[in-house]
């Protein structure tokens, strides 16, 4: 493990960015450029994430070495690259954007202060964990049938769509979800660990009156919002070894303990507004933009570093 590129890994990731450019360029010829992926976005939410008081003292490090709160900006979203229904089975995002960190960053915000990202999905894996089977999967997802009949083909990616097909739900209410961060961060000097935000009520579901609509993951969030507030556990789990914890292949689930950390707390809120949609699109979500102490690990990481960056500065060029 290292955080250094290869002459191949190199190569991948220069073909990664450009083929996301081209999706981009194809898929929005005539305005605004979405997202490649996580174009879908139900809401942008306030909230305050309050630091434990009682974590273990090993683990008091970076953004956990005190009990504090800090304000939060938490977008959910749809994965796919596609703006579809919400109905079948998909992957969801949840990004946090923990404002006004102490501490050196690895990559400044441009929000114009410090702050920390945590990007979670509902998959506790990451179905491509090399740089260039990275690159493989996102032009079969982008680029259509023949394409993903190419990728399909190959015995060497089955294991890759069987994982991304098993971890793909239907959900019916995304505050009831759990959203793992895929891949694993340093934390400190001496420990690496994952991410995993639990939801406080997991048996929330569908409750609106009417049949389920094409976006009724939205219209669920918002009516959840505007009655009451909820919240979440932001969780660790600590690497002590590659067999369980794997910090390269971010396609097995880690075998460890969950250690809260953290409590996310959204208060009442209506979050539907052309303000906040626009805030909501404008802002950028990196795992490398955040503090040096939680800084990114593996080879997937390391081209997400990239690829998030261009594309973000793509997007604004056009």
């Amino acid at each position: 493990m290292n955080d250094t590129y290869t002459p191949r890994e190199e190569k991948d990731i220069q073909e990664l960015i450009r083929v996301m450019k081209a999706y981009l360029r194809r898929q929005y010829p005539d305005g605004k450029i979405l997202r490649n992926f996580h174009p879908k976005m139900h809401g942008l939410l306030k909230g305050t994430l309050t630091i434990h008081n009682d974590i273990p003292q090993a683990l008091q490090v970076g953004l956990f070495k005190e009990a504090k709160q800090y304000d939060v900006w938490i977008r959910l979203s749809n994965a796919p690259p596609k703006i579809q229904s919400d109905k079948p089975a998909s992957g969801r995002g949840l990004a946090i954007k923990i404002l006004q960190v102490e501490g050196e960053m690895i990559e400044e915000d441009p929000i114009g202060f410090a702050t920390q990202n945590i990007l979670m999905t509902t998959s506790p894996i990451l179905s491509t964990w090399t740089i260039r089977l990275y690159r493989k999967a996102i032009r079969a997802v982008l680029f259509g049938l023949w394409e993903q009949l190419r990728f399909a083909i190959n015995p060497a990616h089955w294991r890759s769509i069987f994982l991304t097909l098993k971890y793909a739900a239907k959900h019916d209410n995304l505050l009831s979800q759990t959203y793992f961060s895929g891949g694993a961060f340093k934390h400190g000097p001496d420990h690496f660990v994952k991410f995993v935000l639990t939801p406080n009520n997991p048996a929330l579901g569908y409750s609106l009156e009417e049949p389920r609509s094409e976006d009724f993951l939205k219209e669920q969030l918002r009516e959840d919002c505007q009655k009451r507030e909820h919240a979440f556990t932001l969780n660790v789990q600590i690497h002590k070894n590659e067999k369980d914890q794997p910090l390269e292949n971010t396609s097995k689930v880690w075998k460890a303990d969950l250690v809260p950390v953290a409590s996310l707390n959204i208060p009442k809120q209506d979050f539907d507004t052309e303000e906040r949609v626009h805030l909501g699109e404008k802002m950028e979500f990196s795992p490398w933009i955040g503090l040096k102490a939680h800084a990114p690990v593996g080879g997937i990481n390391r081209a997400r570093r990239r690829v998030y960056k261009e594309l973000a500065a793509f997007r604004k060029s056009l």
